[in-house]
């Protein structure tokens, strides 16, 4: 039979974390037993487990993790949103048109610059693609005010109305499969670096902040990038490196992801103040839950090497 918050509370203090009285049973209540003490009690995989010893440990975790997302989400939507219209607007110039067919058959052509099981590969990655957009076509025509509008219409539905209703997730597959001069004009208008493979390194960081972004979006903890469905080429640290200054980026601290943001908002034009105040925001509330936490919790999430990190990423804002 499930436990009662009661019984939940005796069975942390039998597991060696404190927690008594109505104030943090009201915490217990509202954080939850498992997204709330199963969620934090260690970093990254279930067998790094925290020394955690009193219940207050475990909120201040959770307050720490909710704090990092309520400023990451904006930045992060902001950056997928530009993602999108900066690759609109590529494929419309290269099709000559806006009507999906036609994109399709002009500009999502990446396959034909391979032999091979190469191309094998690359023809089967853009069948997926062709199913996951039918997908979205179809499950998303109800709506009067997005797809349904140009069936209602008998119209051949743009790439935008599509657009309105991809995931980050399709969005991915969407640049994978669009043929390199695209791709290269997508990272010209970046400016990203041209000797490090942009159009490639684009398509990781893509699928990077896609990982970042579902978990923000959907409440998942953040702070410990557990989130991570893969190993991130090390090819973004080298463009990171080179870009922004900040180095030993290997994407298994959450500060490597402000430096992931920061870059892109500058490449994006955001401006130097918006920045600014994402990095000095990162800072605070690193430095409370620095005080809060014992070291040996709090070094376990947040690497020595951050301050270091955001000194080079005020550098890099400041001189770009």
């Amino acid at each position: 039979m499930p436990k009662a918050l009661n019984s939940l509370m005796k069975h942390l203090r039998d597991s060696g974390i404190n927690i008594n009285g109505s104030t943090q049973k009201r915490r217990l209540k509202n954080i939850g037993y498992y997204h709330g003490y199963k969620g934090y009690r260690f970093a990254g995989t279930a067998a790094n487990r925290l020394p955690l010893t009193d219940f207050s440990q475990v909120a201040a975790l959770y307050d720490f993790d909710t704090q990092l997302k309520a400023l990451f989400y904006p930045r992060v939507m902001s950056i997928e949103t530009a993602l999108k219209n900066y690759t609109l607007e590529a494929v419309i110039k290269d099709a000559r048109s806006g009507v999906f067919e036609d994109i399709w058959r002009k500009s999502l052509t990446d396959y034909r610059s391979y032999t091979g099981r190469a191309y094998k590969s690359a023809w089967d990655r853009r069948q997926r693609l062709r199913g996951e957009i039918d997908s979205i076509i179809f499950y998303n025509h109800k709506s009067r005010d997005v797809i349904g509008h140009f069936r209602d219409a008998d119209k051949d539905i743009p790439i935008r109305a599509i657009f309105e209703v991809m995931t980050l997730g399709n969005f991915g597959s969407f640049y994978d499969c669009l043929d390199r001069r695209v791709k290269t004009d997508i990272v010209r208008d970046l400016g990203m670096p041209t000797n490090l493979d942009s159009e490639l390194r684009l398509k990781d960081i893509v699928f990077a902040l896609k990982d970042f972004r579902n978990a923000i979006a959907h409440n998942g903890v953040v702070l410990d990038v557990r989130f991570q469905s893969g190993a991130i080429n090390t090819g973004v640290s080298q463009l990171l490196k080179q870009e922004t200054g900040v180095g030993k980026i290997d994407f298994t601290d959450i500060t490597d992801y402000v430096a992931l943001l920061v870059y892109l908002m500058r490449r994006m034009g955001f401006t130097k103040t918006e920045c600014k105040q994402l990095i000095t925001g990162y800072e605070t509330i690193i430095e409370r839950y620095r005080a809060e936490l014992p070291f040996n919790v709090f070094s376990r999430i947040i690497k020595t090497t951050a301050r270091g990190k955001l000194s080079a990423l005020r550098q890099f804002v400041s001189n770009g």
